[in-house]
């Protein structure tokens, strides 16, 4: 998430470091092939773009002034999703896909649960 906070201010230098930390930890607790380490590492790609056609930008900026012909550089803000899931993450809240069937089992054995209660 601070990555992605410092990719939208365009500090990618910034957003790098703290990606790479992001993803070195991804790596380490869940492995090289979990989803989340391999989206950092896509993330990482991405910033790593993005840092070089700055540094390409800055340098036409340097050798011809205002002649410059500036690339738009791309700047994305994070989606609500990806944000409230860091969030949840961060705040230790975990959420549980559950399909039509598991909430019926459960439901099934709150309710099994409550009768030998009341027994």
């Amino acid at each position: 998430l601070v990555a992605r906070v410092y990719d939208s201010k365009a500090e990618f230098r910034s957003a790098l470091q703290h990606e790479k930390e992001g993803y070195t930890i991804y790596k380490n607790q869940l492995g090289e092939h979990h989803e989340k380490t391999k989206e950092s590492s896509e993330y990482l790609k991405y910033l790593t773009q993005q840092a070089v056609a700055l540094q390409r930008t800055m340098n036409e900026i340097y050798k011809n002034g205002s002649n410059a012909n500036i690339m738009p550089l791309k700047f994305t803000a994070p989606s609500m999703t990806s944000v409230l899931e860091q969030l949840n993450i961060i705040n230790g809240i975990l959420f549980i896909p559950l399909s039509q069937k598991d909430l019926e089992n459960l439901k099934a054995e709150v309710q099994r649960r409550q009768q030998l209660q009341e027994s």
